[in-house]
């Protein structure tokens, strides 16, 4: 299951939770699509796949196609991922098989914070702070 979603300014909010089904990988993409064309302004994107688990190829294929096709229209992407090495591994080759430096993976909540910090103002940098609380897993908070 994907949530894709904008409640503050530019930062636009992704949470991935297992299992993630094509139809959820074309929904989600189709829900990006929606936000990129209502702003013309570069967007800033944090992603929390803390409970996302190993993609299937076919998915995993489809997600670097989208990386790549809104990566003109990213100015920061932070993308929390589980201390599961496998998962963690695809997610950080299909960040840079993705070929946007201003796009990154992390383990660790404040890390993600400080890289793309910078690039908010003040309510987003609330709001990142509540997304990160919200379905944060133990130890995660």
């Amino acid at each position: 299951m994907k949530s894709v979603d904008i409640q503050v300014g530019r930062l636009l909010e992704i949470r991935v939770v297992a299992p993630v089904s094509m139809e959820d990988i074309h929904a989600s993409e189709q829900r990006l699509g929606h936000f990129f064309r209502l702003r013309s302004d570069k967007l800033i994107v944090v992603a929390d796949y803390r409970r996302a688990t190993v993609l299937a190829p076919e998915a995993a294929s489809r997600q670097l196609e989208i990386f790549r096709s809104f990566n003109p229209r990213v100015e920061r992407s932070g993308i929390l991922v589980s201390r599961n090495a496998i998962f963690s591994m695809q997610i950080e080759r299909l960040v840079t098989n993705a070929k946007n430096p201003s796009r990154r993976a992390f383990h660790d909540p404040f890390e993600l914070k400080a890289f793309i910090g910078s690039a908010l103002n003040h309510e987003e940098h609330v709001r990142l702070a509540q997304f990160l609380a919200e379905d944060a897993p133990e130890g995660q908070r």
